[in-house]
Formats: structure tokens, C-alpha cells, sequence
């Protein structure tokens, strides 16, 4: 008999601690696997503003994105001078489409103004 028994083999009551054994060598072996065969985001993942232009439905022109990122309309980072966005994130901005009503954005500005006001911001 080997050490786990076949699909075709009885398990008894005895074979039990050498499975539990063998589960858990296999899954170590696949937590292994897993984790070191993560890649980092591709640079595909990042795009830049002319990206940005280019990937968005619409295709809106460079001046048109800059204007977003002015009025912080679309998700983006900023590394030095550059900006990026990350591909996952402006998918999620083009699903969205929620705008906040005008009594959100009026509470929003009298949390900030309250924050300022006890020197939290």
C-alpha cells in the first residue's frame, strides 16, 4: 500500500494524518507557485495622457485630459511632472458614470471648510 491511498482504495480512519500530510505539502507547493509567478503591472497597465486619449471611447483631444486632471475629473497619478493612469482605474471611471448631486458636493465643502476651521486639513 503507498502512502495515500487510490481513489480505488478505502480511506480509513488511519490514512487520514498521511492525506492531511500530503494536502498540505501540495498546497504550499501551489501557494509557492502563485506567489513567485506573479508578474508586476505590465507598463501596458499605465498609460499616458496621449494614451489615455487614444484608449478613452470618445478619443478627446491631449487639452481635453489636461483639463480633467485639472478639475481632478479622472483617477490619476502623478510622478514628478509626469501623469499617468492606470488602465484598471479608467475603466472603472468609464463604467461609473455617477456624478455627485449638488447636496453631496455641498456637504463635502462644508466638511472641508469645518476641517480647515479646526486646523485638521
Amino acid at each position: 500500500m503507498t502512502d495515500v491511498p487510490t481513489r480505488e482504495e478505502r480511506v480509513t480512519f488511519d490514512h487520514l494524518p498521511r492525506i492531511l500530510s500530503s494536502l498540505q505539502k501540495d498546497v504550499s507547493e501551489l501557494k509557492n507557485f502563485i506567489v513567485h509567478n506573479q508578474e508586476p503591472d505590465e507598463p501596458s497597465e499605465w498609460l499616458d495622457v496621449k494614451g489615455l486619449a487614444a484608449y478613452h471611447p470618445d478619443h478627446p483631444s491631449v487639452r481635453t485630459v489636461y483639463d480633467w486632471i485639472h478639475y481632478k475629473r479622472v483617477p490619476y497619478h502623478k510622478d514628478g511632472k509626469r501623469v499617468r493612469f492606470k488602465r484598471t482605474e479608467i475603466d472603472k471611471w468609464l463604467l461609473g458614470g455617477y456624478h455627485r448631486t449638488d447636496d453631496e458636493l455641498l456637504e463635502d465643502t462644508v466638511d472641508i471648510l469645518n476641517a480647515k476651521r479646526c486646523g485638521q486639513v
